[in-house]
């Protein structure tokens, strides 16, 4: 499911992504010390910062972070501890639910006697993935880390 090369592409949108809120924020910052070491008017400078700080916060929250916390999801998924797990596949939710910043399909597996629900096991598919079309009933091997899916085959 995940390759080096989802690694280094998500990397590559982070570096642009700085780059897009790094350098206005950078223009917002010398403006700001230039107006205040002129001494342009007051509202001027606080303009400025006010702007700057809803650039920094808007920027960071909603273009910045997305990226990180997926890229430490492909970095898991590729060099984490990883472990296999076979059972029967019950079903998969259709919402996508939010977990560390990372948009999953939560799912449910179970590992030995269907009626127990003791024996259930709930895991995390990636919603930036295709969901794959399993049938309730159907035999998988799950590879995981944590409860995040990794890997998945038919057995």
């Amino acid at each position: 499911m995940y390759q080096p090369e989802d690694y280094q592409e998500n990397r590559h949108q982070l570096r642009a992504r700085l780059m897009g809120v790094g350098i206005p924020a950078a223009a917002l910052l010398v403006m700001t010390g230039v107006s205040f070491g002129l001494r342009w008017p007051e509202w001027a400078t606080t303009l400025m910062s006010c702007a700057l700080c809803v650039l920094l916060i808007f920027g960071y929250s909603m273009l910045i972070s997305p990226v990180i916390a997926y890229g430490r999801h492909v970095n898991h998924a590729l060099n984490g501890r990883t472990r296999k797990l076979t059972g029967t596949f019950q079903h998969m939710e259709t919402a996508a639910v939010g977990r560390e910043g990372v948009m999953f399909y939560p799912f449910v597996v179970n590992v030995g006697n269907p009626r127990e629900p003791e024996d259930d096991r709930l895991f995390y598919m990636d919603a930036n993935l295709p969901r794959p079309d399993w049938q309730e009933g159907e035999m998988l091997e799950i590879t995981s880390y944590d409860n995040r899916v990794t890997a998945w085959a038919r057995v």
